[in-house]
């Protein structure tokens, strides 16, 4: 079957009677072009599926308008969802992105980086594999790294640690006073940030948690709930979606009931959050903003590094311990 070819600028600029450098400063925004002949000419582009020739544009100038993401591991779910903010973010700069996975090994972190930028990428977005940094005066392109606030390089990150402290404040206010932590990998500069902006909350209030480290999966989750003995505790924070999520069905699996025997809380908003039975209390990120931010880092917009604000979504996991579970009377 064959295939339409993608018109020119020359096509257009004949359809319409102007020179094709009018029409190329139309489609760019660049050049004395009349608001009128502009909408005019961008109109004309989509009905004829013009498609901007990027290759001959990256010879012409040396760049070839296209971002690099490298992610720990696409199949982890909250890094799609950082992808699809960073792909909107690019799309509105008129930039491709091109994504690369870590597939969580240091090495294959470094492969990455060096392949994206044999392949041409103007600039980098890093979130870096856990117990990795990133040293963007080793990268020959302009690097933003988005992880923690902690994280030497850091450009753009969520306030992980205040997203700790919305958490067990929530549970406190709630009554609960035996609290588990799913803590997430000891590794992670983000899981400690979120662990560490709980225990601030939770120990001057005379609460010492439990604290389990393990990875930050739905499988790792399964296998707490399914091995700790959850009769101590009244509620349980988890430093991650998946953690909380894979918990849940194993604590309900046991004949443990949320939240009656026991509360339970994330971290994330994934969509996983919203679907599993009950949904899910979770800190939410503004993934867009931090995407945003780091894009606008990388094109030369912005020169600082930013943090910013988490929500705490509260839906049905939480509630106020009943006394059968403040008692640990709960049997299996």
């Amino acid at each position: 079957m064959s295939q339409t070819r993608p018109s020119s600028i020359r096509e257009i600029a004949d359809k319409l009677g102007v020179s094709t450098a009018t029409v190329s400063n139309a489609l760019r925004g660049k050049g004395r072009v009349s608001s009128t002949l502009a909408a005019q000419i961008r109109r004309e582009a989509d009905m004829l599926g013009y498609v901007p020739d990027h290759t001959a544009r990256a010879l012409r100038t040396g760049k070839s308008n296209t971002v690099g993401l490298l992610v720990p591991n696409i199949g982890q779910p909250l890094f799609p969802a950082f992808a699809q903010a960073i792909e909107r973010a690019a799309k509105q700069r008129g930039l491709a992105v091109l994504i690369g996975d870590s597939q969580s090994d240091p090495q294959q972190q470094d492969f990455e980086i060096r392949n994206m930028i044999a392949r041409g990428v103007d600039a980098l977005i890093v979130i870096p594999t856990r117990g990795t940094t990133i040293a963007p005066e080793s990268v020959s392109v302009p690097v933003a790294v988005i992880d923690s606030a902690v994280t030497a390089g850091n450009i753009a990150a969520s306030d992980h640690r205040e997203g700790g402290r919305m958490i067990a404040r929530h549970l406190i206010e709630l009554g609960h006073d035996r609290l588990l932590v799913l803590a997430g990998p000891e590794n992670s500069q983000v899981a400690r940030e979120r662990v560490e902006g709980m225990c601030e909350v939770f120990r001057p209030a005379g609460i010492e948690p439990a604290l389990k480290y393990s990875d930050a999966t739905f499988e790792a989750g399964g296998i707490l709930g399914r091995e700790l003995d959850l009769h101590r505790f009244t509620a349980c924070a988890a430093a991650y979606d998946a953690l909380a999520v894979g918990f849940a069905i194993a604590a309900q699996n046991r004949g443990f009931s949320i939240p009656a025997d026991i509360s339970l809380t994330g971290f994330d908003d994934l969509m996983w959050a919203q679907i599993v039975s009950p949904p899910l209390t979770t800190v939410r990120q503004d993934l867009e903003s931090v995407a945003n931010h780091a894009l606008s880092f990388v094109v030369g917009e912005s020169d600082t590094s930013r943090i910013f604000p988490t929500d705490l979504v509260v839906r049905q996991s939480t509630a106020r311990p009943s006394a059968l579970a403040k008692g640990g009377l709960h049997a299996e």
